[in-house]
């Protein structure tokens, strides 16, 4: 069992074409399909011996023919939540044998880390992380992006590498994701933020780190009025289009976030008293 594209079983190294979990349960539902019509059809054709007229054999052969034509477009029309309810009992069935082979398939994704093929391995490891999501597998993941150039024309992820405490490759790696692709940052993200936000401090250019995430969580006024406390206290370092937009956000919000409301009035007085866009904002 493997979710990677090697032709080679990882386990006894044979050679050969595998197929995937969806193709294996499209040929059982379709074996099953042919089954039970062939089922069908021989109740039809067993009327049709029995039948002691004509009539009655006609019936018999028109019935079986709309009965096998009505399961077939039925069959058809539930094939996907068939497929879906074979999947799951075919996981369950073979639950050891996926365990093994996903151990397989992490030892060698760890195996081009080790030879610093990285590329390699953060798409092993992508893929693996699509069933497996324990620490594990993100912590590799996040060695093998500390050695990419973050691009936002790359396909970035970021809330399936959130750690379960705190990792300083992910701390990097947030820092370029929120200055390349700010909309990856994301309420779980935020969280993580204000959970380790003493250690981020700490860190060499965390202070900066938490400035690009206060501004990311400006997309969204939810984020807002949720974190008022990490946006305020880097108000300082919001570029002006980031504070023009906090303020269009704060309109009508100053009950529910008084401290934040407060001191982004005092940036503006300090800094756009008369800039004609800031102006009636707050």
């Amino acid at each position: 069992m493997s979710v990677l594209w090697s032709e080679n079983c990882l386990k006894c190294g044979a050679d050969g074409k595998f197929q995937s979990y969806r193709q294996i349960v499209r040929t059982i539902r379709l074996r099953h399909t042919a089954r039970d019509a062939m089922i069908a059809f021989s109740i039809s054709l067993a009327a049709f011996f029995l039948a002691e007229t004509l009539l009655q054999m006609v019936i018999s052969v028109l019935a079986g023919i709309v009965l096998v034509a009505g399961y077939l477009l039925l069959a058809r029309h539930y094939a996907s939540a068939v497929e879906n309810r074979l999947l799951h009992q075919l996981l369950a069935t073979e639950h050891q044998a996926i365990r093994d082979g996903m151990l397989l398939d992490l030892e060698d994704a760890a195996s081009d880390l080790k030879a610093d093929d990285f590329k390699t391995a953060y798409e092993k490891l992508r893929e693996i992380g699509y069933l497996i999501t324990g620490n594990q597998v993100k912590v590799l993941k996040l060695m093998c992006l500390s050695h990419f150039i973050v691009r936002s024309d790359m396909d970035l992820e970021l809330s399936t590498l959130i750690p379960s405490g705190f990792e300083p490759d992910f701390i990097r790696y947030l820092h370029e994701v929120s200055k390349v692709s700010p909309q990856l940052v994301g309420r779980d993200a935020l969280d993580y933020v204000m959970r380790h936000r003493q250690a981020i401090e700490a860190f060499p250019g965390g202070p900066e780190t938490l400035a690009l995430t206060a501004s990311a969580a400006l997309r969204v006024k939810g984020y807002v009025l949720q974190y008022p406390g990490l946006i305020a206290d880097y108000l300082d370092a919001l570029p002006r289009d980031r504070l023009l937009r906090l303020c269009k956000l704060l309109q009508g919000s100053r009950d529910r976030v008084p401290e934040l409301y407060d001191k982004a009035q005092e940036q503006v007085k300090l800094k756009y008293d008369f800039d004609p866009e800031f102006q009636g904002l707050l």
